[in-house]
Protein backbone atom coordinates (compact mmCIF):
# COMPACT_ATOMS: atom_id res chain seq x y z
CA UNK A 1 0.00 0.00 0.00
CA UNK A 2 2.60 2.48 0.72
CA UNK A 3 4.43 2.02 -2.42
CA UNK A 4 1.09 2.20 -4.45
CA UNK A 5 0.50 5.38 -2.66
CA UNK A 6 3.87 6.95 -3.49
CA UNK A 7 3.60 6.03 -6.94
CA UNK A 8 0.12 7.57 -6.82
CA UNK A 9 1.37 10.75 -5.28
CA UNK A 10 4.29 11.04 -7.79
CA UNK A 11 1.52 11.17 -10.88
CA UNK A 12 -0.36 13.88 -8.73
CA UNK A 13 2.64 15.89 -8.44
CA UNK A 14 2.88 15.64 -12.21
CA UNK A 15 -0.59 16.71 -12.39
CA UNK A 16 -0.11 19.58 -10.18
CA UNK A 17 2.76 20.69 -11.80
CA UNK A 18 1.44 20.91 -14.98
CA UNK A 19 -1.98 22.43 -13.92
CA UNK A 20 0.21 24.97 -12.35
CA UNK A 21 1.69 25.38 -15.40
CA UNK A 22 -1.30 26.46 -17.56
CA UNK A 23 -3.18 28.33 -14.65
CA UNK A 24 0.05 30.40 -14.66
CA UNK A 25 0.00 30.53 -18.55
CA UNK A 26 -3.32 31.28 -19.20
CA UNK A 27 -3.29 33.87 -16.99
CA UNK A 28 -5.85 32.65 -14.40
CA UNK A 29 -3.80 33.23 -11.00
CA UNK A 30 -5.86 35.84 -9.90
CA UNK A 31 -9.16 33.93 -11.28
CA UNK A 32 -9.86 33.68 -7.82
CA UNK A 33 -8.80 36.99 -5.84
CA UNK A 34 -8.97 35.42 -2.62
CA UNK A 35 -8.06 32.28 -1.04
CA UNK A 36 -8.37 28.92 -0.25
CA UNK A 37 -11.49 29.60 -1.48
CA UNK A 38 -13.23 31.40 -5.05
CA UNK A 39 -15.02 34.87 -3.62
CA UNK A 40 -15.25 32.98 -0.66
CA UNK A 41 -16.47 29.87 -1.37
CA UNK A 42 -15.24 26.77 -1.68
CA UNK A 43 -16.38 26.38 -5.55
CA UNK A 44 -16.20 29.40 -8.21
CA UNK A 45 -19.94 30.98 -7.67
CA UNK A 46 -22.45 30.43 -10.50
CA UNK A 47 -22.88 33.97 -11.92
CA UNK A 48 -22.23 35.41 -15.25
CA UNK A 49 -18.96 36.61 -16.34
CA UNK A 50 -17.87 40.34 -15.52
CA UNK A 51 -20.62 40.23 -12.77
CA UNK A 52 -19.11 42.18 -9.53
CA UNK A 53 -19.21 40.72 -6.21
CA UNK A 54 -19.62 42.92 -3.34
CA UNK A 55 -16.24 42.81 -1.74
CA UNK A 56 -14.19 42.26 -4.70
CA UNK A 57 -12.28 44.85 -7.21
CA UNK A 58 -12.06 42.06 -9.59
CA UNK A 59 -14.74 40.79 -11.79
CA UNK A 60 -15.62 37.40 -11.83
CA UNK A 61 -14.11 35.23 -15.20
CA UNK A 62 -15.29 31.94 -14.84
CA UNK A 63 -13.21 29.97 -16.77
CA UNK A 64 -10.04 31.37 -14.94
CA UNK A 65 -11.52 31.15 -11.78
CA UNK A 66 -12.45 27.13 -12.34
CA UNK A 67 -8.38 26.64 -13.91
CA UNK A 68 -7.22 28.43 -10.45
CA UNK A 69 -9.78 25.86 -8.51
CA UNK A 70 -8.88 22.70 -10.20
CA UNK A 71 -5.49 23.10 -9.48
CA UNK A 72 -6.14 24.06 -5.76
CA UNK A 73 -8.28 20.36 -5.59
CA UNK A 74 -5.56 19.05 -7.04
CA UNK A 75 -2.93 20.28 -4.78
CA UNK A 76 -4.89 20.00 -1.81
CA UNK A 77 -5.15 16.10 -2.81
CA UNK A 78 -1.37 16.11 -3.00
CA UNK A 79 -0.79 17.51 0.33
CA UNK A 80 -3.16 15.01 1.86
CA UNK A 81 -1.72 12.24 0.27
CA UNK A 82 1.90 13.23 1.55
CA UNK A 83 0.46 13.40 5.23
CA UNK A 84 -1.04 10.24 4.91
CA UNK A 85 2.64 8.78 3.29
CA UNK A 86 4.02 10.27 6.52
CA UNK A 87 1.73 8.80 8.90
CA UNK A 88 2.44 5.41 7.26
CA UNK A 89 6.10 5.57 7.75
CA UNK A 90 5.27 6.69 11.18
CA UNK A 91 3.43 3.59 12.21
CA UNK A 92 5.79 1.35 10.13
CA UNK A 93 3.87 0.59 7.11
CA UNK A 94 6.77 0.87 4.25
CA UNK A 95 7.13 -1.65 2.61
CA UNK A 96 11.55 -1.64 3.36
CA UNK A 97 12.83 0.28 5.70
CA UNK A 98 12.97 3.92 5.82
CA UNK A 99 13.80 6.86 8.34
CA UNK A 100 10.96 9.43 9.47
CA UNK A 101 13.55 12.41 8.09
CA UNK A 102 12.69 12.22 4.66
CA UNK A 103 8.80 11.61 5.19
CA UNK A 104 8.96 14.38 7.97
CA UNK A 105 10.83 17.05 5.63
CA UNK A 106 8.40 16.64 2.71
CA UNK A 107 5.19 16.85 4.91
CA UNK A 108 6.70 20.26 6.36
CA UNK A 109 7.79 21.23 2.50
CA UNK A 110 4.30 20.87 1.54
CA UNK A 111 3.00 23.21 4.04
CA UNK A 112 5.04 25.05 3.18
CA UNK A 113 4.42 24.77 -0.71
CA UNK A 114 1.07 25.56 0.43
CA UNK A 115 1.96 29.22 1.87
CA UNK A 116 3.44 30.35 -1.37
CA UNK A 117 0.51 28.96 -3.36
CA UNK A 118 -1.33 31.85 -1.17
CA UNK A 119 0.86 33.99 -1.59
CA UNK A 120 0.91 34.03 -5.25
CA UNK A 121 -2.78 35.02 -4.93
CA UNK A 122 -2.22 37.97 -2.19
CA UNK A 123 0.61 39.46 -3.17
CA UNK A 124 -0.67 39.74 -6.99
CA UNK A 125 1.41 37.29 -8.94
CA UNK A 126 4.73 38.42 -7.81
CA UNK A 127 6.84 36.67 -9.95
CA UNK A 128 9.48 35.87 -7.31
CA UNK A 129 7.04 34.59 -5.50
CA UNK A 130 5.61 32.69 -8.34
CA UNK A 131 9.03 31.55 -9.60
CA UNK A 132 9.66 29.90 -6.29
CA UNK A 133 6.17 28.21 -6.12
CA UNK A 134 6.70 26.75 -9.50
CA UNK A 135 10.46 25.10 -7.97
CA UNK A 136 8.71 24.00 -4.97
CA UNK A 137 6.57 21.97 -7.14
CA UNK A 138 9.67 20.61 -8.76
CA UNK A 139 11.16 20.11 -5.36
CA UNK A 140 8.08 18.13 -4.10
CA UNK A 141 8.25 16.15 -6.92
CA UNK A 142 12.19 15.33 -6.57
CA UNK A 143 11.49 14.41 -2.48
CA UNK A 144 8.48 11.85 -3.68
CA UNK A 145 10.45 10.22 -6.24
CA UNK A 146 13.66 9.83 -3.72
CA UNK A 147 11.37 8.37 -1.29
CA UNK A 148 9.76 6.00 -4.07
CA UNK A 149 13.52 4.69 -5.23
CA UNK A 150 14.02 4.17 -1.47
CA UNK A 151 11.75 1.31 -1.48
CA UNK A 152 13.09 -0.52 -4.74
CA UNK A 153 14.98 -3.88 -4.01
CA UNK A 154 18.70 -3.12 -4.32
CA UNK A 155 19.98 -5.94 -6.50
CA UNK A 156 23.37 -6.15 -4.05
CA UNK A 157 25.53 -5.63 -7.28
CA UNK A 158 27.65 -2.91 -7.61
CA UNK A 159 29.35 -1.55 -10.92
CA UNK A 160 32.25 1.57 -9.70
CA UNK A 161 31.47 4.70 -11.46
CA UNK A 162 34.52 7.29 -11.14
CA UNK A 163 34.61 10.10 -9.00
CA UNK A 164 35.08 12.45 -11.58
CA UNK A 165 32.01 11.43 -13.12
CA UNK A 166 29.92 11.72 -10.14
CA UNK A 167 31.19 15.02 -9.51
CA UNK A 168 29.84 16.11 -13.27
CA UNK A 169 26.81 14.50 -13.14
CA UNK A 170 26.33 16.65 -9.63
CA UNK A 171 27.24 19.96 -12.18
CA UNK A 172 24.99 19.07 -14.43
CA UNK A 173 22.04 18.42 -11.92
CA UNK A 174 23.03 21.38 -10.72
CA UNK A 175 22.81 23.39 -13.91
CA UNK A 176 19.61 21.93 -15.03
CA UNK A 177 17.97 22.84 -12.17
CA UNK A 178 18.95 26.61 -12.47
CA UNK A 179 17.86 26.19 -15.89
CA UNK A 180 14.10 25.51 -14.54
CA UNK A 181 14.75 28.33 -12.60
CA UNK A 182 15.27 30.67 -15.34
CA UNK A 183 12.28 29.11 -17.44
CA UNK A 184 10.08 29.49 -14.57
CA UNK A 185 11.47 33.46 -13.92
CA UNK A 186 11.21 33.82 -17.96
CA UNK A 187 7.48 32.37 -17.54
CA UNK A 188 6.52 34.90 -14.83
CA UNK A 189 7.82 38.04 -16.00
CA UNK A 190 6.14 36.79 -19.43
CA UNK A 191 9.47 37.20 -21.18
CA UNK A 192 8.63 34.17 -23.28
CA UNK A 193 8.07 35.98 -26.54
CA UNK A 194 9.77 39.32 -25.74
CA UNK A 195 12.38 37.71 -28.79
CA UNK A 196 9.17 37.72 -31.64
CA UNK A 197 9.18 34.45 -32.93
CA UNK A 198 12.30 34.58 -34.02
CA UNK A 199 15.25 31.39 -33.48
CA UNK A 200 17.57 31.25 -32.96
CA UNK A 201 17.91 35.43 -33.29
CA UNK A 202 16.22 37.25 -31.30
CA UNK A 203 14.21 40.12 -32.79
CA UNK A 204 16.43 39.27 -36.08
CA UNK A 205 19.73 39.94 -34.41
CA UNK A 206 22.21 38.16 -32.76
CA UNK A 207 22.88 40.52 -29.65
CA UNK A 208 19.78 42.57 -29.56
CA UNK A 209 19.89 45.70 -27.21
CA UNK A 210 19.10 44.30 -23.33
CA UNK A 211 19.00 45.71 -19.91
CA UNK A 212 20.61 43.13 -17.74
CA UNK A 213 20.51 45.13 -14.69
CA UNK A 214 17.21 44.52 -14.38
CA UNK A 215 16.54 41.40 -15.48
CA UNK A 216 16.66 39.97 -12.23
CA UNK A 217 14.65 42.76 -10.48
CA UNK A 218 12.59 41.24 -7.67
CA UNK A 219 10.53 44.32 -7.17
CA UNK A 220 8.24 44.96 -3.66
CA UNK A 221 5.72 43.08 -2.23
CA UNK A 222 1.99 43.92 -1.02
CA UNK A 223 -1.35 43.97 -2.16
CA UNK A 224 -1.20 47.44 -3.20
CA UNK A 225 1.64 45.65 -6.45
CA UNK A 226 -0.12 44.27 -9.05
CA UNK A 227 2.62 42.03 -11.64
CA UNK A 228 -0.33 40.38 -13.29
CA UNK A 229 1.16 40.59 -17.53
CA UNK A 230 4.37 42.07 -16.04
CA UNK A 231 6.19 45.20 -14.97
CA UNK A 232 9.27 45.26 -17.03
CA UNK A 233 10.21 46.90 -19.60
CA UNK A 234 10.82 44.91 -23.05
CA UNK A 235 14.89 45.14 -22.84
CA UNK A 236 14.60 43.54 -19.55
CA UNK A 237 12.77 40.86 -20.21
CA UNK A 238 14.34 40.59 -23.74
CA UNK A 239 17.57 40.06 -21.13
CA UNK A 240 15.77 37.33 -19.11
CA UNK A 241 15.09 35.81 -22.70
CA UNK A 242 18.15 35.38 -23.38
CA UNK A 243 19.60 34.05 -20.34
CA UNK A 244 17.37 31.47 -20.63
CA UNK A 245 18.46 30.47 -24.11
CA UNK A 246 22.58 30.66 -23.06
CA UNK A 247 20.97 28.55 -20.25
CA UNK A 248 19.63 26.06 -22.42
CA UNK A 249 22.36 26.27 -24.65
CA UNK A 250 24.78 25.33 -21.44
CA UNK A 251 22.66 22.77 -20.25
CA UNK A 252 22.39 20.85 -23.40
CA UNK A 253 26.56 20.92 -24.02
CA UNK A 254 26.38 19.67 -20.20
CA UNK A 255 24.14 17.01 -20.71
CA UNK A 256 25.57 15.52 -23.77
CA UNK A 257 29.01 15.50 -22.44
CA UNK A 258 27.80 13.76 -19.59
CA UNK A 259 25.73 11.07 -22.26
CA UNK A 260 29.52 10.91 -24.07
CA UNK A 261 31.30 10.08 -20.52
CA UNK A 262 29.15 7.75 -19.37
CA UNK A 263 28.97 5.98 -22.42
CA UNK A 264 31.35 3.58 -20.58
CA UNK A 265 28.44 2.38 -17.92
CA UNK A 266 26.38 -0.35 -19.84
CA UNK A 267 24.35 -0.88 -16.41
CA UNK A 268 22.96 2.70 -16.69
CA UNK A 269 22.20 2.16 -20.93
CA UNK A 270 18.33 2.90 -20.06
CA UNK A 271 18.75 5.85 -18.09
CA UNK A 272 20.77 7.60 -20.76
CA UNK A 273 18.32 6.96 -23.39
CA UNK A 274 15.94 8.05 -21.35
CA UNK A 275 17.73 11.56 -20.73
CA UNK A 276 18.88 11.88 -24.20
CA UNK A 277 14.97 11.27 -25.43
CA UNK A 278 13.86 14.12 -23.20
CA UNK A 279 16.22 15.87 -23.51
CA UNK A 280 15.57 16.49 -27.69
CA UNK A 281 12.34 16.36 -26.56
CA UNK A 282 12.59 19.67 -24.67
CA UNK A 283 14.85 21.08 -27.31
CA UNK A 284 11.87 20.65 -29.58
CA UNK A 285 9.31 22.05 -27.04
CA UNK A 286 11.19 25.29 -26.42
CA UNK A 287 12.07 26.16 -30.37
CA UNK A 288 7.82 25.62 -30.99
CA UNK A 289 7.38 28.35 -28.34
CA UNK A 290 9.00 30.76 -29.65
CA UNK A 291 8.38 30.17 -33.50
CA UNK A 292 4.99 29.43 -32.97
CA UNK A 293 4.12 31.99 -30.75
CA UNK A 294 3.87 30.08 -27.26
CA UNK A 295 0.76 28.05 -28.29
CA UNK A 296 -0.26 26.98 -24.38
CA UNK A 297 -0.11 23.30 -25.08
CA UNK A 298 3.73 23.38 -25.89
CA UNK A 299 4.23 25.57 -23.18
CA UNK A 300 2.78 23.11 -20.59
CA UNK A 301 4.32 20.42 -21.92
CA UNK A 302 7.76 22.22 -21.99
CA UNK A 303 7.23 22.33 -18.12
CA UNK A 304 6.24 19.27 -17.96
CA UNK A 305 9.00 17.62 -19.76
CA UNK A 306 11.42 19.54 -17.65
CA UNK A 307 10.13 18.45 -14.64
CA UNK A 308 10.62 14.68 -16.16
CA UNK A 309 13.89 15.30 -17.32
CA UNK A 310 15.37 16.48 -13.56
CA UNK A 311 13.45 13.28 -12.07
CA UNK A 312 14.81 11.17 -14.62
CA UNK A 313 18.21 12.93 -13.07
CA UNK A 314 17.35 12.60 -9.66
CA UNK A 315 16.96 8.83 -10.44
CA UNK A 316 20.46 8.37 -11.55
CA UNK A 317 21.78 10.06 -8.79
CA UNK A 318 19.62 8.20 -6.81
CA UNK A 319 20.82 4.67 -8.15
CA UNK A 320 25.19 5.84 -8.62
CA UNK A 321 24.59 7.35 -4.91
CA UNK A 322 22.90 4.98 -3.24
CA UNK A 323 24.27 1.59 -4.78
CA UNK A 324 27.55 3.15 -2.87
CA UNK A 325 26.16 3.34 -0.18
CA UNK A 326 24.79 -0.08 -0.24
CA UNK A 327 28.10 -1.48 -1.28
CA UNK A 328 29.57 0.30 2.03
CA UNK A 329 27.18 -1.40 4.32
CA UNK A 330 27.39 -4.55 2.71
Amino acid sequence: MYKKLLKFSIILALIVVILGAYTRLSNAGLGCPDWPGCYGQIIVPDLADGTKIEGYDRPLETAKGWIEMIHRYAASALGLTILILWFLTLKGKTQRPQSMALPSFTALFVMLQGAFGMWTVTLMVHPGIVTIHLLGGFITSALLIWMFLNQNKRTGVYRHVLKRHKYLLLIVLLTLSVQIALGGWTSTNYAALSCGDYFPTCLNTWWPEMDFSSALYWGPTGTEYNYEYGVLENQARIAIQMLHRIGALLTTILIISLLIAFKRYVHLKKHFLLIGSLLAIQISLGVLNIVLSLPIAVAVLHNGVALLLLLSFISLVHKIFKEDNYRIET
